[in-house]
């Protein structure tokens, strides 16, 4: 699936609701249940000894109805529980009789196929404690193929935070709809492949994770006939003193994403020579000149810290008439309610590209809700909000939102955000959606981190020119497929 719904927990909860109030008779547990069995009779039928671990929640009995169901295909099923769950749950009078179910209070000394986590839920909100904690412990040192149900216990829904002791499932089987915290944060690391049965429910959608680029018949090119100035003017400010680096990465980036011309200008003018002596194709201007110049998209930060903007200049680039991308060391500048205002008040698109800790320093607070620090920072800012990191939130003005699922640790490297912003800005040319070119730069970004580990079979040492030649070749993969 290229792209899967999501909603929040409190809105799924609200669902449920509506559900039972609407019609008292109806059992989404066992329609749960017995939709996991169907898919495990289907596409696991190999595994013939399945352990489920139970809980005390919903999805264990998700769980117990999806054993029952296998137990009549003579699938043995061991299910380790403790003795106050067993007596609460009237399913385990049904399973006295049945000789393919057996009921445990220990972890059993015996090797399975399959082993279901049925422990806990989107309603976990503490630690997991023993014995819990043992099992998720004992599970994931076995070798058996893991399967969670909804999430991966121990995995918060809404953050993605992972407790010490979280079940690392091969398949994440999920219902109703995607669960921020599956995507985001620590989510990926314990997910596996992520399934979604949405129990044939409708509803409006909050957002969206997707795992690849959107195509998009503006993003060809069918004439022969063309110059460099049907491309897209882009312009980038920064390279504070000893960081030219991170100016020339970004405009690099922006070339070999497809920018018709790219201008640089370097908060340490003396820099401005070097600039054609790395990338001839480089031009530079001075800040004034730049900002000034009739652009289709304005970067301002890479290579800088905060102190590197005076009132003056800051004053001029958030009230420039084309898209601006606010990145790195000026962000921190934005905290000045001046600023903030004038941002607000832009007619042209603004576009914040924090990572956690810059998202925090604007904010106020310690960034532990990855989406709500998102939403918090469009809807202060008025602008389109790339909160970066496993799992990037992309979070729109106008309250849409969507979770990146691509990219791996072969990306942390630096200069990596750098690159990103010349992606991001060389798409806003070739794209007639600013949503699509966001989008995508992201998506092909994070492309690169995998094809780089599918090629050196791991994540470590990726360069910036294998970056940036990596997000060329996707591009024009892209490209070719909408011809």
């Amino acid at each position: 699936m290229i792209v899967t719904p999501i909603l929040t927990t409190y809105t799924i909860r609200q669902i449920e609701q509506e559900l039972f109030l609407a019609n008292p008779k109806i059992d989404l547990t066992r329609q749960a249940g017995h939709k996991l069995a169907e898919y495990i009779a289907s596409n696991l039928k190999k595994y013939s000894t399945i352990l489920l671990l139970l809980g005390p929640g919903a999805n264990g009995l998700d769980g117990l109805h999806a054993v029952e169901k296998l137990s009549v295909l003579s699938i043995k099923t061991w299910i380790l529980t403790t003795e106050n769950t067993s007596k609460n749950s009237q399913l385990f009078a049904r399973f006295k009789n049945n000789r393919n179910i057996s009921i445990v209070y220990e972890w059993p000394n015996l090797q399975f196929d399959l082993i279901i986590d049925g422990l806990f839920g989107i309603g976990l909100n503490k630690a997991i404690q023993a014995p819990y904690s043992n099992w998720i412990q004992c599970a994931n040192s076995e070798s058996s193929y893991k399967v969670a149900i909804d999430i991966p216990s121990g995995l918060d829904a809404e953050t993605g935070s992972a407790d010490i002791n979280t079940f690392k499932s091969d398949l994440t089987y999920t219902y109703i709809s995607g669960k921020v915290g599956l995507f985001t944060n620590d989510g990926p690391d314990y997910t596996g492949q992520i399934l979604l049965d949405k129990l044939d429910l409708n509803y409006l959608v909050e957002g969206y994770a997707y795992s690849q680029p959107f195509h998009s018949i503006f993003f060809q090119c069918l004439k022969k006939n063309t110059h460099k100035t049907n491309f897209g003017d882009i312009g980038i400010i920064g390279g504070a003193s000893n960081m030219l680096g991170a100016l020339l990465l970004a405009g690099d980036a922006a070339l070999n994403s497809g920018a018709g011309r790219v201008w640089l200008s370097s908060l340490d003018q003396d820099s401005l020579p070097t600039i054609p002596i790395y990338n001839p194709q480089l031009m530079s201007k001075r800040i004034n000149d730049l900002i000034v110049s009739k652009l289709d998209c304005l970067i301002i930060g890479p290579g800088s810290y905060a102190n590197n903007y005076d009132a003056s200049l800051l004053e001029k680039v958030v009230q420039v008439p084309y898209p601006i991308i606010l990145d790195a060391g000026i962000l921190d500048n934005l905290t000045n309610p001046h600023i903030q205002d004038k941002i607000k008040c832009r007619s042209k698109p603004t576009i914040l590209t924090p990572h956690p800790g810059e998202a925090s320093r604007l904010l106020g607070y310690p960034v532990t809700n990855r989406l709500s620090a998102a939403q918090e920072l469009s809807q202060r800012y008025n602008s389109w909000v790339i909160l970066k990191g496993q799992g990037t939130i992309i979070y729109s003005p106008d309250n849409r939102w969507w979770i990146n699922q691509t990219g791996n640790s072969a990306l942390s490297i630096p200069g990596a955000g750098d690159v990103l912003c010349g992606v991001i800005s060389s798409l806003i040319t070739r794209f007639d959606s600013l949503e699509l070119a966001i989008l995508n730069a992201i998506n092909i970004h994070g492309q690169a981190g995998e094809h780089f580990q599918k090629l050196y079979l791991g994540t470590i040492g990726m360069t910036h020119s294998e970056l940036i030649k990596f997000i060329r070749l996707q591009l024009n993969k892209l490209q070719s497929l909408t011809i």
